[in-house]
């Protein structure tokens, strides 16, 4: 009996030890999972943080807006699992949303505009939250790689209440978005909402530094700008370019009778007539005073003498601030003779002169094989 009872009480013992160990691994396993549950926020919230600063730290260092949108889409979208992200942003003054920036999507994937009120942004942006949707044919771009999305986390972009755009991050399948994510989200947008008002901002100036007062076209900096790039892009095509000067004949008269006020009227008209007298591609700026300058894109001699007469036309059977009849003349010059391409601006304003001396309200086209005048004078 008594080794009976010694038995007992040990089998009782190693039961109640076995039960201790499970009770104590049972909370041990739990305090592990704490843990690691704890360490995986920590990591998150990390991350979350780096790309937060990253995002701010792109914002601060550049104006570059087509820089600090790829930061935004391409770290979000790797924090989500997006296969693929674009950012929409509104175009003023119209209900559209056009992509400026993109990552693993296929060349000219669909979807370039967004309208406001249709999917996939428009119940996201109607509740100015991140929100996962599904995607139609419609709507869902291609992939880099092949294939289509079936939804996407769209994402508002805002600031002071003003929509200034739209996130679209791809998924391949349906999430529901935990809270911490949303706010994620939500500070990325606002990085990318500050980084498209300094670009706006930047741009602005930009264009109020290379933009006339009077008549909004382009100034002399500007067309000097233009005229460069379209000189490399008539040598890389081996294309012709034309340029013409023009002059508003006897302006001084009009401002001495009628005033400068009036003066700056009949410019601002001119200017109008003359930019939508050119074609699309051409470039059409205010040199200075009463003088503009067109910079006719791959444009033949004959070409460049057409369009002017045109113009020159259309600005005589016009009616200027005042009941005002006017005239111009232009001088044109056009080569395709890429060692020519400098003298254009020149030859055209000795073009011009002479249609000035010969009795104005005339277009006169400078010979661009005879000598200039400068290298005349040195010979």
């Amino acid at each position: 009996m008594e080794l009976a009872g010694v038995l007992l009480v040990t089998s009782v013992l190693l039961v109640f030890a076995f039960l201790l160990l499970t009770v104590s691994l049972m909370r041990l396993r739990g305090t592990t999972r704490e843990l690691q549950s704890a360490l995986e926020d920590e990591s998150g919230a990390r991350d979350r943080a780096a790309l937060l600063l990253t995002i701010a730290s792109a914002v601060n260092s550049s104006l570059a807006l087509e820089e600090v949108l790829n930061v935004a889409l391409t770290h979000a979208g790797r924090i989500m699992g997006a296969v693929a992200g674009a950012m929409y942003l509104v175009e003023p003054g119209k209900t559209d949303m056009k992509r400026e920036g993109e990552y693993n999507l296929a060349h000219r994937a669909r979807g370039a505009v967004r309208k406001i009120e249709e999917e996939p942004v428009r119940t996201a942006i109607a509740a100015m939250r991140p929100l996962v949707v599904k995607l139609d044919e419609r709507t869902a771009p291609g992939i880099e790689g092949g294939g289509h999305p079936q939804h996407a986390l769209v994402v508002p972009v805002q600031r002071s209440g003003q929509l200034m755009g739209a996130m679209e991050l791809y998924l391949n399948s349906w999430r529901e978005l935990t809270e911490d994510q949303a706010d994620l989200l939500n500070g990325v947008a606002s990085q990318a909402a500050i980084a498209i008002r300094h670009a706006q901002l930047f741009q602005a100036q930009e264009e109020n530094a290379l933009t006339d007062e009077l008549t909004k076209l382009p100034n002399r900096r500007a067309l000097a700008q233009r005229f460069l790039q379209e000189m490399q892009r008539a040598r890389r095509h081996h294309k012709a370019i034309a340029f013409m000067m023009i002059d508003l004949d006897h302006f001084k008269q009009v401002n001495d009778t009628y005033g400068h006020l009036n003066g700056d009227a009949v410019l601002a008209e001119l200017a109008s007539i003359l930019e939508h007298g050119a074609r699309e591609s051409d470039v059409c700026a205010r040199y200075g005073g009463e003088e503009f300058g067109l910079i006719l894109h791959e444009t033949t001699e004959a070409g460049a003498r057409t369009l002017a007469e045109r113009i020159r036309a259309k600005v005589a059977a016009a009616t200027f601030p005042g009941g005002l009849k006017l005239t111009i003349s232009i001088g044109v010059a056009a080569t395709d003779e890429p060692a020519l391409f400098t003298t254009l601006m020149e030859r055209a304003d000795q073009a011009l002169y002479a249609a000035k001396q010969g009795g104005r309200n005339q277009v006169r086209i400078a010979d661009m094989k005879a000598v200039p005048a400068k290298q005349q004078q040195h010979a």
